[in-house]
């Protein structure tokens, strides 16, 4: 995947989310979710640092029930 813009790379990450609950997958839009926030650029280091942060989380593989709550507060903690 190619670098985006911040502003992108939000935006992509809200119609992940929007699509969480009818995706097939939704472990897979999750992470779908985290690279288009990874592929960002232009994130304060205190984002850059919440972004990491989640994908370390979600490299532990938490319950289905744990990823949209926790997707939701990252989101808004990025603007």
């Amino acid at each position: 995947m190619f670098k985006t813009t911040r502003a992108e790379a939000l935006v992509t990450a809200r119609r992940l989310l929007r699509g969480y609950t009818s995706a097939p997958d939704p472990r897979r839009q999750v992470q779908q979710l985290y690279s288009a926030l990874v592929h960002g650029e232009g994130w304060a280091k205190n984002h850059e640092a919440e972004i990491l942060a989640f994908g370390t989380w979600l490299s532990g593989h938490p319950s289905l029930g744990e990823l949209k709550p926790r997707c939701e507060t990252l989101l808004a903690k990025l603007g």
